[in-house]
């Protein structure tokens, strides 16, 4: 029975062992991809972020507009922009997001999903998918991300969607990422703590009209390539975590087991020596 017992201890050790070096083999290859996506985030998220804080202080300046929210519309259809991965391995990183949409969306909100694991999930609950983009990854250009940008602004300048919102996780360190849903358009007017809507001191030329229905492109196609860079990073971070902790685990699932084993073949030794004590005094007596 010990020696059962040992050798299912060191065939568990075995398999642990083989655990722990693919586990830590990834988180060296997440490691060094967020390394090299994290350069790109910390060049384009002070820009993406401008750009969306001038936009929401610019269009309320306008008397009306498609792209203004006002306090009496009402928005019966939305589109989500949702931002998952196209692999797994990377802990709660789409799941906390999906959770997240599933409790906000409505029955008439269609999805553009971005990802295997965003087509796969709202598929699963029976969501409304208009389109899905599954080759997007770490190499992807502002310029690959156009076709995302141009689908949204013609179906709301086209009134086939009231509302559009884009859910990526953001970034904020290597082991923080939070999942966050932004409205993208309409923009709803900033109130300031005294009910007041703030805005800066802008002139527009030739009219403020213009200016906005010409720079709307650049407004949408900045928010949705910074969510996906943004995203990109927060997957990395989040594998490489999921994989720091998986090797954890398994050094400490191994240290457990060689406990035990050498806990079982003490016992083996221990056996033996009775039976040879026990060998020796039955052929004295």
């Amino acid at each position: 029975m010990a020696a059962a017992s040992m050798e299912q201890i060191r065939q568990k050790i075995k398999s642990v062992n083989i655990s722990n070096k693919i586990t830590t083999a990834m988180q060296l290859v997440s490691t060094a991809k967020l390394k090299r996506v994290g350069h790109r985030i910390e060049m384009i998220k002070p820009y993406y972020s401008e750009v969306y804080n001038t936009f929401n202080q610019l269009i309320p300046k306008l008397n009306k507009s498609i792209y203004l929210k006002t306090k009496d519309q009402v928005i019966n259809k939305t589109l989500w922009v949702v931002f998952n991965s196209n692999l797994g391995l990377c802990g709660g990183f789409n799941n906390n997001l999906n959770r997240l949409i599933i409790e906000q969306i409505q029955p008439l909100d269609e999805i553009i999903a971005i990802g295997n694991k965003a087509l796969a999930f709202f598929n699963n609950h029976h969501c409304t998918i208009m389109q899905s983009y599954l080759n997007f990854n770490s190499e992807s250009t502002y310029n690959d991300s156009q076709a995302i940008t141009l689908s949204l602004i013609s179906q709301f300048n086209n009134h086939e969607i009231d509302g559009i919102k884009v859910a990526y996780t953001k970034y904020v360190n290597s082991v923080t990422m939070i999942p966050t849903i932004i409205d993208l358009l309409p923009i709803m007017p900033i109130i300031s703590k005294d009910n007041r809507i703030n805005l800066v001191e802008t002139d527009f030329e030739p009219n403020p009209e213009t200016v906005i229905e010409t720079a709307i492109p650049l407004y949408v196609g900045a928010i949705i390539y910074g969510a996906l860079v943004e995203s990109q990073v927060s997957e990395q971070a989040s594998r490489r975590l999921a994989m720091e902790n998986a090797s954890n685990n398994a050094n400490d699932m191994k240290n457990n087991l060689l406990v035990s084993y050498n806990r079982a073949r003490q016992g083996a030794i221990t056996q033996e020596i009775s039976e040879i004590i026990g060998g020796t005094n039955g052929q004295s007596s």
